[in-house]
């Protein structure tokens, strides 16, 4: 398969400066010291352009949600990292390019897969305060703070798998942070629905905020002085600090003042742990996800029900959606099913036996076929989507971010992120320019579930790998079964399946469908689903998810990414 390159739209072009001066600072790798991008004004030219959706490269690909990220992520395996070292950096320079959707006091789920098959989940969910309690009187914002997981999972992802340092891997994130980024629409629109509760403690003025309380504009170029320092002492100091060190210190500081429960005892015990990885199988492809407090099960289970139905073939868009929405509306009803231990829930929810249960419950539709039409080719399919066409309120409400990278060894890394709603709990940590992410729960000491599901499947001869994972809520869960599906049962190309409409199940006979650029529902589709029974919600095509993938084929074959056709990301790899 060869990816062809979406045309960049002009709402992801850059000025080249960014990626000008990390290309020259990943290569020099000097721990702390910052690279001035003023005196780099010419491109990048040892990576694809980084402001396009689709990439090819024999070096290895990265997909995320931003230009600068994606160009952070493919300097670093230009220039001999691997797939983890690049996610890592990616993952960092998120942090400074979309903090809304993720940052050091977010959560993180990491699913990665070594060249010999081997794969290793790692769970950086938030954790709530063994010591919280309700109805304490603690400011919202403060009362609401989980403790960060972000850096350990990084930095513990990084040490069993990478082969860079943490100084090394964190220096671009460092120049983003200490020089700037130009701020996108979206961006600066997240940030001023936020303004009141960020101006509110202060610490948000001269981070998201001017230092004068006004706002960011999009196009303005935005540094974050004191998040740089923080990842400064990150980098120096590794780990240790954030959970132990000095950073744990000034986190204390301002919890215990505001009487919050994230002291620096309840840092200091906090682990990355290893996630439990699910597996399970779709048409002699093998699937593996992370399950509880991730949400890969639910993938698993849904793919395996549709395993035991006739899926519709390509081309039959309504009764595909018909047939499939059920089944994803049976897979995110039984999500957060307990059958005896943690172990034992995994072993029934991804079982033949449950999915074979479900599919007896899916109403096959009847009638003619044909309806709607195949997608549009990929060539030139970022055209479909104007600037500021997709962005719109009900698309923003979750902060999520996802990255995808392989690299030219066949490892491959499926990362999330997230702070919870839009920029987390909206409380910035005084003098250290992070957001700290909402908890979901709130039974002290545990790891609330969430709806991240990293996903990795594997061709039915161990040659074709599809690293992937979304943001958005539980629209992640059904974003990701439907590029799967459209992959293995349509014979789409990573690119089309990408693009091809998508629905999701708001009961079990309600469907929202994709309306706007991709909507194919014609008419005559919509008369055929009121005679089956359902419901039809059109919602904006930015509702379905945000998914970031990447492809690796064969041992001489380049790798593909591609970057979310619905939203603002990029994907990139070495020339």
């Amino acid at each position: 398969m060869v990816a062809t390159r979406i045309p960049a739209m002009p709402h992801l072009l850059r000025s080249g400066l960014v990626t000008a001066f990390l290309a020259l600072s990943v290569a020099a790798c000097a721990p702390g010291v910052a690279r001035d991008p003023a005196r780099r004004p010419f491109p990048p030219t040892n990576i694809t352009n980084p402001s396009a959706q689709t990439a090819e490269s024999a070096g290895g690909v990265v997909a995320s949600a931003t230009v600068d990220a994606t160009a952070v992520g493919a300097q670093v395996l230009a220039a001999g990292g691997n797939a983890v070292d690049a996610a890592v950096a990616t993952a960092f320079a998120l942090a400074v390019t979309e903090p809304s959707m993720s940052g050091l006091g977010g959560r993180a789920s990491i699913l990665l897969r070594d060249p010999d098959g081997t794969i290793t989940g790692i769970d950086g969910l938030n954790q709530v305060p063994s010591i919280y309690r309700e109805k304490s009187g603690v400011p919202l914002p403060y009362e609401r703070a989980a403790i960060p997981g972000v850096p350990a999972a990084l930095a513990h992802a990084l040490e069993t798998h990478g082969t860079w340092t943490l100084a090394r891997v964190m220096q671009p994130a460092i120049d983003l942070a200490t020089y700037g980024f130009v701020l996108g629409a979206a961006e600066a629109e997240r940030w001023a629905a936020a303004r009141e509760e960020l101006s509110k403690f202060g610490a948000g003025l001269g981070t998201y905020l001017k230092a004068d309380g006004t706002l960011w504009r999009a196009g303005d170029r935005v540094a974050n002085p004191l998040l740089a320092q923080t990842l400064r002492r990150l980098a120096g100091d590794g780990v240790a600090s954030f959970y132990s060190g000095a950073i744990a210190d000034a986190i204390d500081a301002d919890m215990r003042a505001r009487g919050a429960f994230i002291t620096r005892e309840e840092l200091a015990g906090y682990r990355a742990l290893p996630s439990l990885v699910v597996r399970g199988t779709y048409r002699g492809h093998s699937l593996a996800s992370n399950f509880r407090p991730a949400a890969g099960q639910a993938v698993i289970q849904a793919l395996q029900t549709l395993e035991h139905l006739p899926v519709p073939a390509r081309g039959d868009d309504a009764r595909w959606a018909a047939v499939v929405g059920q089944a994803m509306h049976w897979a995110l009803t039984d999500r957060s099913t307990r059958q005896g231990t943690e172990a034992e829930s995994a072993a029934f929810l991804t079982s033949p036996a449950h999915a074979r249960a479900r599919a007896g419950r899916v109403m096959i539709p009847v009638g003619s076929g044909g309806g709607a039409a195949d997608p549009e080719p990929f060539q030139g399919a970022g055209l479909l989507f104007p600037p500021g066409t997709l962005v719109t309120a009900e698309t923003d409400r979750e902060a999520t971010t996802h990255l995808s990278v392989a690299d030219r060894d066949g490892r491959v890394v499926a990362l999330t992120q997230s702070l919870g709603p839009s920029m987390g709990t909206r409380l910035v940590a005084p003098g250290l320019g992070f957001l700290f992410a909402t908890r979901l729960g709130t039974a002290p000491g545990t790891r609330p579930a969430s709806t991240v599901a990293p996903t990795i499947m594997v061709s039915p001869d161990g040659r074709t790998v599809v690293a992937l994972g979304g943001a958005g809520d539980n629209r992640i869960i059904t974003a990701v079964i439907q590029v799967i599906s459209r992959m293995v049962d349509h014979k789409m190309s990573l690119p089309e399946a990408m693009l091809a409409p998508r629905v999701h199940p708001d009961a079990e006979r309600t469907l929202r469908v994709e309306e706007g650029p991709v909507a194919l529902w014609s008419a005559a589709d919509r008369a055929r689903f009121a005679t089956w029974g359902f419901t039809l919600i059109p919602s904006p095509s930015g509702f379905f998810g945000r998914v970031h993938a990447v492809r690796i084929s064969g041992e001489a074959g380049p790798a593909h990414g591609v970057a979310e056709p619905r939203w603002t990301g990029a994907a990139a790899g070495p020339k």
